[in-house]
C-alpha cells in the first residue's frame, strides 16, 4: 500500500501583501530628510527622468512581465485559453501597432493609461482576494486614483499633451481627488472587515504619498513606489502558480527543460524572467520609436492577459491559494 502523500499546494502568505508596502514609508523619510536636512540635494536626480537609470530598468516593469507569459507554455492552458490568445489579443495589438504608426505620442499615451490601470486593478483585486466588500464604494476607491494618476502620470511625461487652457487645472484637480480619495479610503475602512484593513489603508496611502512625491519633486518616488509593490505582488503569484501547476511533474514545455535542476521555483521564475527581460532591451533599441513600440507591444500582450488569466474559476486561479 502507498502512503505517500501528495505535495501540498503552496500558499501565499496575505502579510507579504500588506509588508511590500513598507517601501512607501522608507521613502517618504527619504524625501522629506532630504528636503528639510540636506538642502534638496538628490532631488535635481530624482524627477521623472529618473526611469532611465540603468539599474531600474533593469530589475522593473519587463522582468514581471516575461515571467506572465510563462505559465502559457501549456498545453490545457493554450486550449482553454485559446479564444482569448488567438483572436482578441491578436486584434489589440493590431490595433495599437496601428495607432503607434499613425500617431506615436498617442499611442504612447494609450500604454501609459493602460499601465496605470493594469496596476491599480492588481492592487484593488488583491483587496477583493483579502477580503474586500465588492460594491460601489469599491468602484469608487479604484476609479478616482486611476484618474487623477492617469493626468499626473501623462502630463509628467508627456508634456504638451493636455491644452494649455487645461493646465492651470491640472494641480488643483489632483489636488481635490486626492482629498476624496482620503475621504474613500476612511469609508473604506470602516465598512471592511478587520483582517483588509491594513492593505486598504496601505493601497490608499501608496496613492496619497504618490502625491506628496510629486509636490515635493520627488516624481521618481512615486513611480518607484508603484512599480515596486506591482512587480513583488505579482512576482508572488506566478511563482506560486508555476509551483502548484507543475507540483506533480512539470507539465509546462518551460519547466520540463529543468525539472532535473535542483532549484526552487522562487529563484527559477525571477533568473528565467530577469534573462527574458535582458534579452528584450539588449534586441530592442529603445531610443528609437520601433524599438520602444516592440516593448510596448510586448506590454499590452501582459495588460490583456493579466485581466483575463485571474478571473474567478481559471486554471490560473484554481492554482494560487492565498492565507486565511
Amino acid at each position: 500500500m502507498n502512503t505517500q502523500t501528495a505535495p501540498a499546494m503552496q500558499v501565499i502568505p496575505r502579510k507579504i501583501f500588506v509588508f511590500t508596502y513598507l517601501i512607501v514609508p522608507l521613502l517618504v523619510t527619504i524625501a522629506l530628510i532630504d528636503t528639510f536636512y540636506l538642502d534638496a540635494a538628490m532631488r535635481p536626480y530624482l524627477g521623472i527622468t529618473a526611469i532611465a537609470i540603468p539599474i531600474y530598468i533593469f530589475i522593473f516593469d519587463l522582468p514581471h512581465i516575461m515571467a506572465s507569459f510563462f505559465s502559457f507554455l501549456d498545453r490545457e492552458y493554450i486550449s482553454y485559453y485559446k479564444k482569448h490568445l488567438f483572436m482578441y489579443l491578436p486584434g489589440l495589438l493590431i490595433a495599437t501597432a496601428v495607432l503607434l504608426y499613425v500617431d506615436f505620442q498617442l499611442g504612447l499615451v494609450f500604454y501609459l493609461i493602460n499601465d496605470l490601470w493594469h496596476g491599480v486593478r492588481q492592487k484593488v483585486g488583491i483587496a477583493l482576494i483579502l477580503g474586500a466588500r465588492p460594491g460601489k464604494l469599491h468602484l469608487a476607491w479604484t476609479l478616482v486614483p486611476f484618474v487623477i494618476f492617469s493626468i499626473a502620470y501623462v502630463t509628467a511625461s508627456q508634456p504638451g499633451f493636455l491644452p494649455a487652457a487645461l493646465m492651470p487645472y491640472v494641480m488643483p484637480f489632483i489636488t481635490a481627488g486626492v482629498g476624496v480619495l482620503f475621504i474613500l479610503m476612511c469609508l473604506k475602512i470602516w465598512y471592511s472587515a478587520p483582517k483588509v484593513r491594513w492593505y486598504i489603508f496601505a493601497v490608499s496611502m501608496l496613492f496619497i504619498c504618490s502625491y506628496l512625491f510629486i509636490v515635493l519633486g520627488y516624481a521618481f518616488f512615486a513611480i518607484l513606489s508603484f512599480r515596486f509593490v506591482h512587480d513583488v505582488s505579482a512576482f508572488a503569484f506566478y511563482v506560486t502558480h508555476d509551483r502548484n501547476r507543475n507540483l506533480n511533474g512539470p507539465k509546462n514545455w518551460l519547466y520540463k527543460l529543468f525539472k532535473y535542476i535542483p532549484l526552487p521555483y522562487f529563484v527559477i521564475v525571477p533568473v528565467l524572467a530577469f534573462t527574458a527581460a535582458y534579452a528584450v532591451r539588449t534586441h530592442t533599441d529603445q531610443t528609437l520609436q520601433i524599438g520602444f513600440s516592440v516593448v510596448i507591444l510586448i506590454a499590452m500582450c501582459h495588460y490583456y492577459l493579466e485581466s483575463v488569466m485571474w478571473k474567478r474559476d481559471t486554471p490560473h486561479r484554481q492554482n494560487v491559494r492565498v492565507s486565511q
